[in-house]
């Protein structure tokens, strides 16, 4: 959905709502155990302002447990080969932006300090890039992205409003 020429507002983020659900299940699922997933979207621009598009997610298998998840290097080529199955190399095909993590523990869900030392690290800290950090039993579903600190000029996530929307199906006929 790009920004209709009338709206004022360019929110940060915008997720594709089926990936919202889907996002939120495996969340679930995975509970008590935290998840992890790549975000597959497009960095957009509308009138000057830069948004994150998300229009998919893929997984992999993870080491996980009540306090951590993370990528296997088996599960890293799992998302990678789903990726290349889904899209091939299609030129439009959409790219990682961010990452999604949750922490089942049933209360407003914040980044540990071994959260901020993965996404603020190469390769996520790409700035712009999308992290969704989301409690599945407590429904907290929030979304930062990486920015510039304004005075010590450092990377940092920074929590940003984000709307869920779905496509326009045009009528055929």
């Amino acid at each position: 959905m790009e920004p209709d020429r009338l709206m004022e507002t360019v929110y940060p983020v915008y997720i594709l709502e089926r990936v919202c659900t889907e996002i939120m299940a495996e969340c679930n699922r995975a509970a008590p155990d935290e998840t992890l997933g790549r975000l597959l979207g497009y960095r957009l621009c509308w009138q000057g302002t830069c948004y994150i598009k998300v229009v998919d997610w893929i997984s992999g298998q993870l080491e996980t447990s009540h306090v951590h998840a993370r990528f296997t290097l088996a599960g890293t080529r799992e998302s990678e080969l789903f990726l290349d199955e889904r899209y091939g190399n299609h030129t439009h095909r959409p790219r990682e932006v961010g990452l999604f993590h949750s922490h089942p523990f049933n209360a407003e869900p914040y980044f540990s300090s071994t959260d901020y030392q993965t996404f603020l690290a190469f390769p996520y800290d790409r700035i712009g890039n999308v992290f969704l950090l989301i409690d599945p039993l407590s429904s907290f579903f929030k979304a930062f992205v990486v920015a510039m600190t304004q005075n010590q000029g450092q990377k940092d996530l920074k929590q940003v409003p984000w709307i869920s929307y779905s496509p326009k199906i045009q009528d055929a006929f």
